[in-house]
């Protein structure tokens, strides 16, 4: 018979499994980047519950840090950046480091490929109420090095100029390099991609009412780490260039009760609409769609 002390003991070891678990430390050789689903089952060697792992369903609880590899997120300054989403300068030295170590692509939340199907369909849904064959022009603000921009370009059907723009010199630098190199061919000939550095809050260089299609993946949310101002003055620029039958598209984790009111204060109007894509990492996200005053009125 087995005594409470060795009961006790067996206990602490899956208590100290399941926060290693947690904490995505490393596992019989594998980094774990998230947290199976964890079901507790009474086993008849023992009389206290034990934490199964199951690996067949996919229900990570882990913080952004620990989302993406730790390895990548803490050698590149990751946790600086999770407290200072809003300042240029840490974001510039996070992208430098990724840039050193030969890292394409950061996507903070909702790559591409989790995005593809709605953002292809909302493009045809556009295409087809402008009644024209003339390139879209949609324009990405606080792109980073985001794979959603080069993803439109490489996918859409329609015909699109993608301008991303970004206020990081070093990310812009890398997404620039990427298409200096092997040649990538859109789906649509007449498609275009171009990266600018540019401030999201500041649109000068587009003209009004001359774009179909903002997109707004977690820019509007770093601003807000800083300032509640300066995300306002983005929404307003991006409105000032949707031209009639145009729209701002902003992906988001916040729910509705806080980023509607957040946009009609901003000049969205009372008439924007929310659409949630799943759950990532057990986190509801969704995309808000503001559709161009002119036309709601």
């Amino acid at each position: 018979m087995r005594t409470f002390t060795s009961i006790l003991e067996d206990w602490a070891s899956q208590v100290t499994l399941l926060v290693k678990l947690a904490h995505g430390i490393l596992l019989d050789g594998i980094v774990l980047r998230s947290v199976t689903e964890l079901q507790v089952i009474n086993l008849t060697t023992i009389s206290v519950p034990f934490i199964l792992l199951k690996m067949t369903h996919f229900r990570p609880f882990v913080p952004l840090h620990y989302r993406l590899s730790r390895k990548l997120w803490t050698d590149n300054g990751g946790d600086s950046l999770r407290y200072h989403m809003g300042d240029g300068v840490t974001w510039d030295s996070f992208y430098n480091r990724l840039s050193s170590s030969n890292s394409l692509h950061f996507d903070w939340f909702s790559s591409y490929n989790h995005l593809k199907d709605f953002l292809l369909s909302l493009l045809n849904d556009i295409a087809a109420e402008q009644h024209t064959e003339t390139p879209l022009k949609l324009l990405d603000v606080g792109c980073g090095t985001s794979d959603v921009g080069l993803g439109i370009f490489c996918d859409s059907t329609v015909p699109v100029c993608v301008s991303c723009i970004d206020r990081s010199a070093p990310a812009i630098l890398a997404m620039n390099n990427i298409l200096k190199g092997p040649t990538i061919v859109p789906k649509h000939p007449n498609s275009c991609l171009k990266y600018i550095q540019g401030d999201a809050t500041d649109l000068h260089g587009f003209p009004s009412s001359s774009t179909s299609l903002v997109l707004d993946k977690g820019t509007s949310d770093s601003l807000l780490r800083l300032s509640k101002m300066d995300a306002q003055r983005m929404v307003k620029e991006a409105l000032r260039v949707l031209h009639p039958r145009a729209k701002l598209v902003q992906l988001t984790d916040e729910d509705p009760d806080a980023r509607l009111p957040f946009l009609e204060e901003a000049g969205a109007g009372p008439g924007v609409t929310f659409h949630e894509l799943g759950d990532r990492d057990s986190m509801p996200y969704y995309a808000y769609i503001v559709t161009s005053p002119c036309l709601a009125q």
